[in-house]
């Protein structure tokens, strides 16, 4: 199967939707086939020894609509189209106010005949489309907003005209005509100037992006390079107050890095040798050299504007019930429409039918119907991405509102991932001394535990000094002689080997006791000091869980890990329910469990063995700082891994939902109340007008207030 991408402009309603989706379903081979109206674009997968690219755009053009590949210049087009509706409607208002004019302040011969004459301008250049897109949609049985827009005015035109050109009376209606045309090229502006702005998140995801790199050549010297000409392995300068040019590791320097672009973060944070980096976030003071690791379309950024891509394409369920409802809308429209003409027709003739019909086809127009769902969800994923939430599928913005429990992995989304010296014990030593010990033999250590007594060590304010005769032993530890004397540093095991376990022995297994993986520093003849190594709580994880309680969501661990260090983890941060020692099919029962016994559950997790349970839970939540396979399980991905926005992605899902069921409220509650209105002969036509650009509009500023969330 293949999948295209589609610019499809034409589109007015969630009727236009409807039909052009039904059309490409109906073609051989195509298996899936999404149409968003606020971004007018389309995906389509479809099976290519059947058909070609070319077959889905003419099947789109053959319903009156104009279709292209998406190439992703997108923003000029937008600017262009958007200036042609304003040309548009400034020939339109000017006629209008001549029009006027004539009707009520100019009083001159043949005034009709000119009246008449600036309305066919005004429709055949400002409202083309209504006729060209409605009649045709109307003659194929599957009337859409500008089918209705084209009954109305054509209708009251054609009246006026006869009544101008074959009859005594001075009625007219060329001012209705004017005016509704006028009022509805104004909501359609607004509303593509309001579209503009709520799908620009992808846009500026991708100004975010570097321009130039400093690739190192020979010699040490650099070549600027375009930033998108970046390869795997390439060595880059960063030099200070630049954007790094992609993903990597840092090799030379270190430096304090401004992430808030992509993580939303805005405090800087540390980083150096052998530290990731993203592309776009923005380098401190100093300079420093990367490899980079991840170019082009694997990197941070062009995920995001992925994921963002096709988050906004997809629809969530209650979009796709009102596309439905929408299409079945029009046709019960035009039924009332009929009777009405035949309800005043019967009562006062054909003259006094007319204005409550074009009324009725004109306030029923579906606009507001059809934005009212996509547009918050085009917002919403887009604030979410400026949040560091990556909303993968508009189903997950929908149902996270829902989450009754949240099930979090502990290592890499609780914790760092990485070992700390969290408690330090000096027994038979002076405390600078003994750090000065253990960093100098650890610098020589390539043990993963090493690097944390490194780290303690350094921001303790230690200084190392020269190490000889320095010896590695596997599982136990290391030695080496420090200012001519000889110094052993490893684990309780190492210890007793060395006899020098039994004075201390208490004390390190009280650190035991605590889930502390313990490092001893000894002189051959007693304990000097104690490390208790482990991985750290991230400082977001208290928080997080804080507020997630505070809702009434129920928190659980599942862990691998033995149930010392579970329970330990678990009291720090106020997690209640632990289980420890869980294989990866095991979480997945725990997630089905919780499921069963009436919890809308989510899974957190960063690992590979955490997929099972997050592909279970009805929402996952990936970890960005975690394996692929985790992100690509994920329905959210926290990009930072920051446990706390998970807490603001419900929030963001309850004030996206909220905000859809406002604009369905707005939009059902107006056209309940209009209809029966302008069917009674309550409202006229240019009102009607009116009031319909108005709805549509308003339910775009509406969705807009999601970008202050």
């Amino acid at each position: 199967m293949e999948t295209i991408k589609l610019k499809i402009t034409g589109m007015t309603c969630a009727s236009c939707v409807l039909h052009i989706e039904n059309d490409l379903k109906d073609l051989d081979g195509v298996t899936e086939a999404v149409v968003n109206l606020p971004l007018k674009k389309g995906s389509v997968t479809f099976d290519p020894d059947k058909l070609e690219a070319k077959d889905i755009i003419e099947s789109i053009k053959k319903a009156g609509y104009i279709a292209e590949v998406d190439d992703g210049v997108e923003q000029h087009k937008h600017e262009h189209k958007t200036n042609h509706q304003l040309r548009e409607l400034l020939v339109a208002a000017i006629l209008s106010v001549i029009i006027l004019s004539l009707g009520f302040v100019w009083k001159i011969e043949y005034g009709m005949e000119v009246m008449m004459i600036l309305s066919l301008v005004i429709l055949i250049y400002s409202g083309r489309n209504f006729f060209l897109r409605g009649i045709p949609d109307l003659v194929k049985g599957r009337p859409a907003m500008d089918s209705l827009v084209a009954l109305g005015v054509g209708a009251a035109f054609l009246y006026s005209s006869y009544l101008a050109f074959f009859t005594d009376k001075h009625e007219e209606y060329f001012m209705d005509v004017a005016i509704i045309t006028t009022f509805i090229l104004l909501g359609r502006y607004l509303e593509s100037r309001a579209k503009g702005r709520a799908s620009s998140a992808i846009r500026k995801l991708l100004e975010l992006s570097a321009k130039i790199a400093h690739r190192i050549i020979k010699n040490g010297k650099t070549e600027d390079i375009p930033a998108d000409q970046v390869g795997l392995n390439d060595l880059l300068r960063v030099k200070p107050g630049e954007k790094i040019p992609t993903d990597g590791v840092i090799t030379e320097g270190y430096a304090a890095i401004d992430e808030s672009m992509v993580t939303g973060e805005s405090i800087p944070v540390d980083k150096q040798v052998g530290d990731r980096v993203i592309g776009a976030t923005i380098n401190g003071n100093t300079a420093f050299t990367m490899r980079a690791t991840k170019v082009g379309s694997d990197t941070v950024l062009s995920q995001i504007i992925k994921m963002v891509k096709e988050a906004q394409m997809s629809k969530a369920p209650i979009q796709k019930l009102v596309d439905v409802v929408a299409g079945y809308f029009v046709w019960g429209v035009i039924v009332i429409a009929a009777l009405t003409f035949g309800i005043w027709t019967y009562l006062g003739g054909a003259a006094n039918a007319l204005i409550p019909t074009v009324a009725v086809l004109i306030i029923a127009c579906p606009c507001a119907l059809g934005l009212a769902t996509p547009i918050s969800i085009v917002v919403g994923s887009g604030k979410g991405a400026e949040l560091g939430i990556l909303i993968k599928k508009p189903e997950s913005l929908e149902k996270a509102h829902k989450i009754t429990a949240i099930a979090f992995d502990k290592t890499g989304t609780i914790t760092k991932g990485h070992p700390e010296v969290q408690e330090f014990s000096v027994l038979n030593s002076d405390k600078k001394e003994a750090l000065k010990i253990a960093l100098s033999l650890e610098e020589q250590s390539e043990h993963p535990l090493a690097k944390s007594v490194v780290q303690f060590a350094q921001k303790s304010k230690a200084k190392s000094v020269k190490v000889d005769g320095f010896k590695a032993l596997p599982g136990l530890g290391i030695s080496g002689k420090v200012g001519g004397k000889t110094y052993y540093f490893g684990n309780s095991r190492y210890m007793e080997e060395l006899k020098v376990l039994k004075n201390s022995k208490s004390q390190i297994e009280a650190m035991e006791n605590q889930g502390y993986t313990v490092l001893c520093l000894t002189d051959g003849k007693q304990i000097l000091a104690l490390f208790g190594v482990q991985d750290g709580v991230k400082e977001s994880s208290r928080k997080a869980i804080a507020q997630l309680k505070k809702h009434g969501i129920r928190t659980v661990m599942l862990t691998g890990d033995n149930d010392k260090v579970a329970q330990k983890i678990a009291a720090e941060v106020g997690i209640d329910e632990v289980h420890s020692e869980v294989t990866p099919d095991r979480k997945r029962e725990i997630i089905e469990t919780l499921q069963k016994e009436g919890y809308f559950v989510a899974m957190a997790g960063d690992g590979i063995n955490d997929s099972p349970a997050l592909a279970k839970a009805d929402v996952g939540i990936a970890m960005g700082t975690g394996t692929d396979v985790a992100i690509e399980t994920g329905d959210l991905v926290l990009v930072k891994g920051d446990l706390q926005k998970a807490a603001t992605a419900i929030q963001l899902s309850r004030a996206t939902l909220r905000n859809i069921k406002q604009n369905l409220f707005w939009a059902f509650i107006y056209n309940s109340v209009g209809i029966p209105l302008a069917a009674l002969g309550m409202l006229n036509p240019a009102i009607s007008a009116g009031a319909m650009a108005f709805s549509s509009v308003s339910v775009v500023l509406n969705a807009l207030r999601l970008k202050r969330f």
